[in-house]
């Protein structure tokens, strides 16, 4: 054998082996391309269109028989000179178009969205394009580059980018739920103050001297009412020691729910009346003659109020009550304060308070803060301007700033006060009715407007001498309609 026909049965066999069908696990994995990536109905079942390639995978006119790239002819078998590649994957020249269901070069992507010729499917799922077909018997097989078993066998496929997520909105339900926090919050908040409140009631409650209401006598008429309007009367007695006394002031508070109105009414303790029982005598006595409830069994029977509770302060009690709101401003003239330093050095004044401070004295008239024993001798001046009159004026004014001053006062200062005030003080209330008054205290000294009332009314009297005592005879009629006014 000639040494030329032995390269070329060397050449032949080593291109015969190069050409081999690789293994099932280095073929093309099913269906390689994404689904998005190629439009549908694209391809036909053998994967390119009918007549696009013969049997050995290439068209005719694209590689002819023994025809190759740059310019150069082989014969069948023979191999390229050394060093010089078969050109594999060449583009077409620029401006040129690849033929339709041509696969591209290796590394090269197919168009998108080229639809192919009319009549011509898409390859079926799972259906594969003949590979590694050897070519038919008088063909020559056209260059191809050999590939590395690890890209076979690991083909990467392309990656498809990740569909973009719409933006979640913020639900509306979160928005609620914080305010919906915030109002558990709150509401959290006031249950707790409330809870405080109620304990700090109870125990200022317990210390109330409470007495069981005593025998009470049914009125000969029919008395104003109304559903709106409480009625508690202030007792101020005189008692020294274990003598009951009589009562040194009278000052009914009325509280009108319905017109957002509290009514300081003071009653005129020389009225002329009748005491259900003892017949004819001035107010006063009819708490010395059966203490509170007589009291106001004789108002209801004269005066036609209603009235079921009462608190009764001494003088003790009454001092301490204005300094438990820090003293109350009163405007005072020269006489007044020359008539309560006078008062302080009595010897009823001392009996009650003892010696009295420098600071004590007033220096003349003007506008004061008053401590609790000056507020009480401004209170008690009976010789100063219209007697018992300008008296229960003075009354009125310094309750008035006490309701004043409590609704400005630090609360906790007020509490602390108030334990040293309230065991001196007596009522006939429950104390689950206190504890519910105690819960519109502070509707009522910031909502409620004061008014104040003296009965009799001006003009509705006259001065009298009965039996040997001065008293004030009254027109019933015109005061009765006075009170229905101003109370109802």
């Amino acid at each position: 054998m000639s040494e030329h026909n032995k390269k070329d049965k060397d050449s032949y066999a080593r291109d015969t082996l190069a050409f081999t069908v690789p293994p099932e696990e280095r073929r093309r994995p099913q269906n390689p391309y994404p689904q998005n990536r190629y439009p549908q109905e694209q391809y036909n079942q053998n994967y390119y269109p009918n007549g696009q390639y013969p049997q050995n995978g290439y068209p005719y006119e694209q590689y002819p028989q023994e025809q190759y790239y740059q310019g150069q002819q082989y014969p069948q078998g023979q191999r390229p000179p050394q060093g010089q590649s078969r050109p594999q994957g060449q583009r077409p020249p620029q401006g040129q178009q690849r033929p339709q269901g041509q696969r591209p070069p290796q590394g090269q992507q197919r168009q998108q969205g080229q639809r192919p010729p009319q009549g011509q499917q898409r390859p079926q799922q799972g259906q594969q394009r003949p590979q590694g077909q050897r070519p038919q018997q008088g063909q020559s097989r056209p260059p191809q580059k050999k590939q590395s078993p690890q890209r076979k066998s690991n083909p990467q496929p392309k990656r498809t980018q990740p569909a973009k997520q719409k933006p979640v909105k913020q639900k509306k339900r979160r928005r609620m739920g914080c305010v919906t926090k915030i109002i558990i919050s709150l509401l959290s908040l006031l249950v707790l103050l409330f809870i405080i409140y109620s304990v700090i009631a109870w125990s200022l409650i317990g210390k109330v001297n409470v007495v069981d209401t005593g025998e009470r006598l049914t009125p000969s008429h029919t008395l104003y009412s109304s559903s709106s309007v409480r009625n508690i009367l202030l007792i101020g007695s005189d008692s020294r020691g274990e003598d009951r006394g009589r009562s040194d002031s009278m000052i009914l508070l009325s509280i009108n729910s319905r017109t957002n109105k509290i009514s300081l009414v003071s009653l005129m303790r020389d009225s002329y009346v009748q005491i259900p029982g003892y017949g004819s005598d001035k107010l006063n006595a009819a708490y010395s003659y059966g203490g509170p409830e007589l009291l106001m069994d004789t108002i209801e029977e004269n005066f036609y109020i209603d009235i079921d509770d009462y608190f009764m302060v001494n003088f003790i009690s009454f001092a301490n009550i204005v300094d438990a709101v820090g003293g109350v401003e009163i405007e005072v003239s020269d006489e007044e304060a020359d008539a309560i330093n006078v008062l302080l050095d009595s010897k009823e004044g001392n009996t009650l308070f003892g010696t009295p401070d420098e600071s004590d004295y007033l220096s003349g008239g003007g506008t004061y803060k008053l401590n609790g024993k000056q507020a009480l001798c401004y209170s008690r001046l009976r010789y100063v301007g219209n007697a018992d009159f300008e008296r229960t004026e003075r009354q009125r004014k310094v309750l008035t700033e006490i309701i004043k001053s409590a609704g400005t006062t630090n609360p906790f200062k007020l509490g602390q006060s108030a334990k040293d005030v309230l065991p001196s003080m007596e009522t006939n209330m429950s104390k689950f009715s206190m504890y519910l008054l105690s819960l519109r205290l502070p509707s009522l000294l910031i909502g409620y407007d004061i008014e104040q009332v003296r009965i009799p009314a001006e003009d509705t009297y006259w001065g009298s001498t009965i039996d040997g005592q001065s008293v004030l005879e009254i027109d019933f009629d015109a005061n009765l309609e006075i009170i229905e006014n101003e109370l109802y």
